[in-house]
């Protein structure tokens, strides 16, 4: 009881200090709303409209049915007709558009059943994720211009069917992952700050002089984090649940549980880099250099399936990656415990192993002074 209660007061004081400075106010509440009502929408890998021209060497009714399909689809924007293939070279190449789609001169003759059609697309790759999906999106208005086309006899019909987003909408990945992307980052700077700010302030030197052990400190330290971090992603949480509309397909407490679990290893992983830092710059510059590895393999942009085997390993010391994860199955996939109790595991692990390390450099530094 007797740790308890100067740990507790140890907590209080952490806390004043956070809520009395009116930047770590701004840097607690402010920013992650912003971040998350602005890079809801903007951070997407939906690909709504893409520029296009075709060169119609056929001129014949069933290229122009083709055409149609083009500009009655709310993807594609036709542009003027090509003229030639040095006008589309170099629309191309002033990005003028995106994609290209050329008619061969006999596409008359081969959709009349005298050959096989074929149909030339050319994509801009300079984006090579836009690319992708543009070329993905003009294949299927082929096919389907296909399928309308073909002879009865013999036709089938094709069913697609999504689990889990039916309507395919991205926000509903995005969200999520942005959740964890904004508590990383915050939590993170914050929980860099906390000891070297106490170095810088001259207060460090009065906490060695206290009665108070290293594990109290670091305890106190952890859990005012905590408290501010679930204060913070509770904003972003009411944002994703109430103007989003993601849906929430789990239990709630699952999903606090995974956040609780997600902030204690990001906290921990700051609470090293404040550790090791000598000023407010360095601790800054630490967690960048570890954030910006940890956004990039989280899976968030690129897949981890992708990735190759050895970075694939790396990952697993990664706190975002397995947040990511999780929070897309709770949210979505209405995952349970026992389904995500792997990405638990490592995140209790990390947690775990980082404060241990923390405590390590802590005491280490404490003796030295």
């Amino acid at each position: 009881m007797l740790v308890l209660t100067r740990v507790l007061a140890l907590l209080k004081k952490e806390l004043c200090q956070l809520m009395t400075n009116p930047k770590m106010r701004m840097t607690l509440f402010i920013p992650p709303l912003m971040q998350m009502l602005f890079l809801g929408y903007a951070a997407t890998m939906d690909l709504k409209y893409v520029d296009c021209a075709v060169l119609d060497y056929s001129r014949s009714p069933a290229s122009r049915e083709l055409i149609s399909c083009f500009t009655g689809s709310p993807t594609f924007h036709v542009h003027q007709p090509l003229e030639n293939e040095a006008d589309m070279k170099n629309r191309i190449n002033t990005k003028a558009i995106q994609l290209a789609v050329v008619i061969p001169a006999d596409f008359q003759q081969t959709r009349a059943g005298q050959g096989k059609a074929s149909v030339q697309i050319i994509v801009d790759g300079r984006s090579a994720n836009s690319a992708g999906m543009a070329m993905a999106y003009a294949v299927n208005v082929i096919n389907s211009f296909a399928l309308e086309k073909a002879d009865n006899r013999g036709k089938f019909r094709i069913e697609t069917r999504a689990w889990y987003n039916p309507n395919f909408n991205m926000q509903f990945f995005m969200i999520p992952a942005l959740l964890g992307l904004i508590g990383l980052v915050d939590i993170m700077l914050v929980s860099a700050q906390s000891i070297v700010q106490e170095r810088e302030a001259g207060t460090f030197d009065q906490l060695r002089m206290t009665p108070y052990s290293s594990l109290e400190l670091l305890l106190a330290k952890g859990f005012s984090t905590l408290i501010a971090g679930v204060c913070q992603l509770t904003v972003g949480l009411l944002a994703a649940l109430f103007w989003f509309r993601v849906p929430l397909n789990s239990s709630l407490g699952l999903l606090l549980a995974l956040l609780a679990s997600f902030l204690c290893a990001s906290i921990g992983i700051g609470l090293i880099i404040s550790t090791l830092s000598a000023n407010l710059q360095q601790a800054v510059l630490g967690m960048y250099i570890v954030v910006v590895p940890f956004s990039m393999l989280s899976g968030m942009g690129t897949p981890l399936e992708s990735m190759p085997d050895f970075f694939q390993q790396i990952t697993i010391i990664n706190p975002l990656r397995h947040g990511i994860a999780a929070l897309t199955r709770i949210f979505l996939e209405g995952a349970t415990f026992w389904e995500l109790r792997y990405s638990f595991y490592l995140l209790w692990a990390i947690a775990v192993g980082s404060f241990a390390l923390t405590y390590f450099f802590f005491v280490h530094r404490r003796n030295d002074g």
